[in-house]
């Protein structure tokens, strides 16, 4: 099984607030922190602004945008470092 997937994020504040953040628990957890998440906008309701990966557990993560979209599609996928 592979740790990746798609979120669907949504922002009810007007910008510049933003209350997208949501947590993602990873399929399969990770032995330590100390992993990338690479992302990519599947589609968007509005402008996304930049995608902000912070609380790395070893089994998930938070992921938000910072930008004003109502609502956006994300695809994620992480990786261990070697």
């Amino acid at each position: 099984m592979e740790n990746s997937g798609v979120v669907k994020l949504y922002n009810t504040k007007r910008y510049p607030f933003n209350d997208s953040a949501v947590m993602v628990a990873l399929p399969v957890p990770f032995h330590s922190t100390g992993y990338s998440v690479l992302t990519s906008v599947q589609s968007s309701l509005g402008e996304i602004g930049d995608i902000v990966v912070s609380g790395k557990t070893r089994n998930g993560f938070k992921i938000a945008y910072t930008g004003s979209a109502s609502e956006a599609e994300i695809y994620w996928k992480a990786e261990e470092h070697k």
